[in-house]
């Protein structure tokens, strides 16, 4: 049974439905181990959020801002189900937790929105505080999530939100510029979430689990916010133990019978490195429909090597679904149907990297495989020259724009980049505003094909090299770089020149590493048939990535062109290293 959102006036009134609909209904279940879990049922978790929010609005303006950095828990969820009761902007960020990188986000976000409070753990509430006043906010309220409120009494009527009123600001993960809050109301994310839910056909009987961070679009809107909108129950365990030991995920899924869950594409590559055989002795994974892979380019090989190895466990043939989805349109855009098999089609490669027409044209064999990502259902979908701003035929290769339900307003404080983005104009004028996604894609018999970023594509002896690709090759050349990050990226030195920043397996002895540079320069310069002869090896935890697994090319081109790389062995050519400050 698909359950109906498009009735509601408000998020908090559509969870309130739920919570008369099933009140012993477990909502929420948090499992920091199998026997360590705190569960929620709908009523409870109402209750608790109902003293929250009646606390913030006998505190703060309708409209206030107020940054959420908490680690996953029923906390995180009270909270931000709060604002949305009280008609307050929820601002998911980062779980400061001892990092530096992760407390100076929280503060350029409250710096971007300027909230009216910042909740966070009791242990970082110092370390918040302090950064804060580095940027001038003082003043700035911060409290630990246990003080941040709980009162009797009912939210007065006139704080009550409607469809206009904006619900959040997600803020962009970052990977190719500084990070933008995306403006989202509630109508705009229950219309988005609605979309999905009669799409995939998700209901109530389906059960939503994961590991995702819930201050990331995934993790709060694929995992968190549908499940309850929808009266699931959602099972959330701390992405941490994920990390630590990826067989958490399969155990948490086992032991819960989760039917949907989702993740980046390097989370199932990592659970094929690092998931041993003899741990997956009586998990089951058979209750599984969806396990979206998003987020990130869809590594094809690996999405048919994840449902091979682990069929043995039950994994349904096609669980493992292609997904496309971003911050600026809440979440979703497109997905396979469950039991679809996800569409490869081979491209011819010549043709896929030419500068000049880019074009998916497929081939019975030789080519490049590309793993469609569903049809956009509810949207309208049009593939553009970026430069021209003309419409594409179908199999062209250009940027990705999208009118639909669920996309957000703007960008926070933002008007000049708010007009660039969502109201773009075709060149003949056309029929409205579209949504500019700065992802390169392609339609090929109505599906989504996605072939990289705007800002990050690599134009070589004019040739279209994806940096993802690269990275890929890299690994593929020596047992060094197996499993480790890379970020591929392009310098002006004075013609366009790759540069590869890939870190290396600790274990590597250091006499080995010119061997290793050798063999990825080889490897590479024969894969892509131009020249890639800049490579920088480094340690283990050097490249950087977004909230959400992606890699920061932009800003790992920043440091290396300011000398602020430290590396193991570096293989550069003179012309470029020309181009680096004198000593670096």
């Amino acid at each position: 049974m698909t359950i109906d959102l498009d009735g509601y006036r408000s998020l908090g009134e559509a969870f309130a439905a739920h919570v008369v609909a099933r009140p012993d209904r477990t909502a929420l279940t948090v499992a920091h181990g199998p026997d360590e879990e705190q569960r929620l049922t709908y009523r409870e978790l109402a209750r608790r959020v109902d003293r929250r929010a009646s606390a913030l609005a006998g505190r703060l303006a309708a409209g206030a801002r107020v940054v959420i950095a908490l680690p996953t828990g029923t906390e995180f969820a009270e909270l931000y189900l709060a604002c949305l009761r009280a008609g307050l902007v929820a601002v998911p960020a980062p779980v400061p937790g001892g990092s530096a990188t992760a407390t100076e986000r929280v503060a350029a976000i409250a710096t971007d929105c300027a909230p009216g409070l910042v909740v966070t753990t009791g242990q970082d509430r110092a370390a918040v505080t302090a950064q804060l006043a580095g940027h001038g906010l003082d003043a700035l309220p911060v409290e630990a999530v246990g003080d941040a409120g709980s009162a009797t009494g009912p939210v007065p009527a006139d704080r009550r939100p409607d469809r206009d009123t904006v619900a959040v600001l997600q803020y962009s993960s970052g990977s190719t510029g500084s990070p933008k809050g995306v403006v989202l109301t509630h109508g705009a994310v229950l219309d988005n979430l609605a979309a999905l839910a009669r799409h995939d056909r998700l209901g109530p009987d389906d059960r939503f689990g994961g590991w995702l961070p819930l201050h990331h679009d995934m993790g709060l809107f694929a995992q968190l916010t549908v499940g309850l909108l929808i009266g699931a129950p959602v099972v959330l365990m701390p992405p941490a133990q994920f990390v630590r030991r990826p067989v958490e995920w399969f155990r948490l899924l086992s032991r819960h019978r989760i039917t949907v869950t989702a993740a980046p594409n390097f989370a199932y590559d990592l659970c094929l490195r690092l998931v041993r055989d003899d741990q997956l002795d009586g998990l089951d994974l058979s209750a599984l429909r969806y396990a979206w892979n998003g987020s990130e380019p869809i590594h094809g090989p690996t999405m048919t090597a994840f449902t091979e190895r682990f069929a043995r466990i039950g994994l349904p043939p096609h669980a493992v679904a292609p997904a496309y989805g971003m911050a600026e349109c809440t979440i979703y855009v497109s997905t396979k149907l469950a039991g679809e098999p996800p569409t490869v089609r081979q491209v011819d490669r010549a043709r896929l990297e030419s500068a000049g027409e880019p074009a998916l044209h497929p081939v019975d064999a030789g080519g490049k495989p590309m793993v469609g990502v569903g049809r956009p259902g509810p949207f309208t979908a049009r593939i553009v020259d970026p430069r021209t701003r003309r419409e594409l035929p179908a199999g062209r290769i250009g940027e990705i724009w999208l009118r639909g339900p669920g996309i957000g307003r703007g960008y926070w404080g933002r008007p000049e980049a708010t007009s660039a983005t969502f109201a773009a104009r075709l060149a003949d004028g056309g029929d409205g505003d579209w949504l500019r996604t700065g992802d390169l894609g392609a339609l090929l018999d109505g599906e989504l094909f996605i072939t990289g970023r705007l800002k990050e594509l690599l134009i070589v002896h004019g040739r279209n090299v994806a940096p993802q690709d690269v990275e890929q090759e890299a690994r593929a050349a020596h047992h060094a770089l197996g499993g480790q990050l890379g970020a591929a990226f392009g310098v002006a030195a004075p013609d366009e020149r790759i540069v590869l920043v890939h870190e290396v397996d600790p274990r590597t002895p250091p006499a080995d590493l010119p061997g290793v540079a050798s063999a990825v320069t080889r490897r590479l310069t024969v894969s892509f048939g131009v020249p890639v002869r800049n490579v920088v090896l480094v340690r283990r935890g050097t490249v950087r990535r977004t909230t959400s697994g992606k890699i920061k090319r932009m800003a790992m081109r920043e440091r290396f062109l300011a000398g602020n790389l430290t590396a193991l062995h570096a293989e550069l050519e003179p012309a470029l290293r020309d181009e680096l400050p004198a000593g670096a």
